[in-house]
């Protein structure tokens, strides 16, 4: 629905949608969508802490959308105002891709595109040519958070946190040949075109 020109925020009134199967899909597949998404920025133990939480909190009761946002803020300690905004105010997308990746004889150089206009953090799987893998996660300046590692049997490095206003990322990597690099390697991301998000030797 998110290619096809036609979709409508997930705020608006369920008899204010153009076509029918636009309701639906919002809300159902976009609500599901939205707790995969917060999985993807809070992590997965931070997830499920919220939903719990949540039900605690207001079974039984009349919750609005910011009760959910507060709920995971309170949890993770994230910043996720941004988040809730984007996701059922705007029809904004998202869309990374790895834009290049340049090797020399000090090592590697990655650079990172922000297509859409929905910004996420970002988590990067790196192959080396010695068949070493590294994750590196981006943090996203906005959310003031940092997820745990979801890899824990993978080594972890973060790197500078990622200014939503700025659509290109770089960062170096010294004495090391990246072969290969992969854009969310769990596949939790709601990009648009997941094509874009690899690069391979």
């Amino acid at each position: 629905m998110a290619n096809s020109n036609t979709e409508q925020p997930l705020s608006t009134h369920a008899d204010r949608f153009d076509i029918n199967r636009n309701y639906s899909i919002s809300s159902y597949v976009k609500g599901e969508l939205f707790l995969t998404q917060l999985m993807y920025l809070i992590g997965s133990e931070n997830t499920f802490k919220t939903l719990k939480k949540y039900y605690r909190d207001f079974k039984f009761k009349h919750p609005t959308p910011n009760d959910i946002k507060r709920t995971a803020e309170k949890v993770s300690g994230a910043l996720l105002d941004w988040y809730l905004i984007d996701w059922t105010q705007t029809t904004n997308t998202i869309d990374y891709a790895v834009k290049a990746v340049d090797v020399d004889a000090k090592g590697s150089s990655v650079s990172l595109e922000r297509i859409g206009r929905m910004p996420m953090p970002m988590d990067v799987m790196v192959e080396y040519e010695n068949g070493e893998l590294e994750y590196f996660y981006i943090p996203l300046r906005m959310m003031d958070f940092e997820k745990p590692n979801p890899l824990p049997n993978v080594k972890c490095t973060v790197l500078n946190d990622w200014p939503w206003a700025q659509q290109q990322y770089n960062f170096r990597i010294d004495g090391k040949i990246v072969k290969s690099v992969k854009l969310d390697p769990m596949g939790l991301l709601a990009d648009v075109k997941p094509e874009n998000n690899s690069f391979k030797k």
